[in-house]
């Protein structure tokens, strides 16, 4: 039978909200779905269960954990149909929902890079989108009267049918096999963060339109994997720094790219400057930041040392 879509989830040590995900895959109708799902290596003697459990699911076990975008990849290389849908595991779909979005998406075909709706426990918009990183967007402040400016405000982006943000978060990403492979797949530079914006941003570039469908949507519980345990925390916070770094390297030149890097090294100093008197994993953070700072500043090297682990 003719596979309609595959599905990519990267797991790591996200197993109750793994289930209630699967469980809303396993409950749609109308569509003849693959599932894949790259363990990152949870470690914790729960994947044989899982195994068990879903044996109808492609799983894939990871020697080490080599983050979001590589075992995202590695997924895909498995995937059978001309749909690739990468999902996190803590988001339920709607009842039925694929069929319809695939049926959609189908028939418009110049939607290249799709997301949905995304909603939190309490129902209310994550606004799972964003803009590109750039002189404008570096700060909230500015961030503000730059979504004015170019027409892209929460309200407006979240009432339209379809809209176009610059990005759309990793979270949910629908689209073909074929864009995938033009896109040479996720920038696997990123460990963890900011491969959703590079995603997007490689797209733009070779004019594939980047949509957010309204008429669909799911729940996700943003976050709550990156907070298990004071270690996690940390080590989360510290990626999503280095990754506007490695952002910049990989979309900036010389000049521009410089004064990105001092603008972000100067606001996120102040920041946990003044948010480490009061939190012991910001002075964490802090003096890791400090250290990844000077390697990036003195010897032009913003790569993130998670993604020297390549052996899978």
């Amino acid at each position: 039978m003719k596979t309609d879509l595959s599905i990519i989830i990267v797991n790591y040590k996200s197993w109750d909200k793994l289930q209630l995900c699967l469980e809303s895959i396993l409950n749609q109708n109308q569509i003849n779905l693959q599932i894949i799902i790259v363990d990152n290596f949870s470690n914790d003697n729960r994947l044989k269960d899982f195994k068990i459990r879903f044996k109808q699911i492609n799983w894939i076990e990871n020697k080490n954990n080599l983050g979001f975008a590589k075992a995202c990849n590695i997924g895909a290389t498995h995937s059978e149909s001309k749909w690739l849908l990468f999902l996190n595991p803590d988001t339920i779909l709607d009842k039925n929902s694929l069929s319809s979005l695939i049926k959609f998406s189908n028939l418009n075909k110049e939607h290249r890079l799709i997301g949905i709706k995304q909603l939190n426990k309490k129902n209310n918009n994550t606004n799972a989108y964003g803009l590109f990183l750039n002189t404008w967007t570096i700060t909230g402040f500015f961030r503000f009267f730059y979504r004015i400016f170019r027409g892209l405000t929460y309200e407006k982006l979240n009432t339209e049918d379809i809209s176009h943000p610059d990005w759309i978060s990793g979270s949910f990403v629908l689209l073909r096999k074929s864009d995938f492979l033009i896109l040479n797949g996720w920038n696997e530079n990123y460990w963890m963060y900011y491969e959703d914006m590079d995603l997007c941003k490689r797209a733009k570039d070779l004019s594939l339109k980047v949509s957010l469908f309204n008429n669909w949507k799911c729940i996700h519980f943003h976050g709550e994997s990156s907070r298990k345990n004071r270690s996690i925390s940390v080590m989360t916070k510290l990626e999503v720094i280095k990754s506007s770094h490695i952002y910049v390297q990989n979309h900036f030149e010389n000049l521009n790219a410089l004064s990105l890097h001092l603008v972000l090294v100067f606001s996120k100093f102040i920041d946990l400057i003044l948010s480490s008197v009061f939190s012991s994993i910001k002075r964490e953070i802090l003096i890791e930041c400090i250290k990844y700072w000077k390697k990036g500043l003195l010897k032009r090297n913003w790569k993130s040392d998670k993604v020297t682990i390549s052996n899978y």
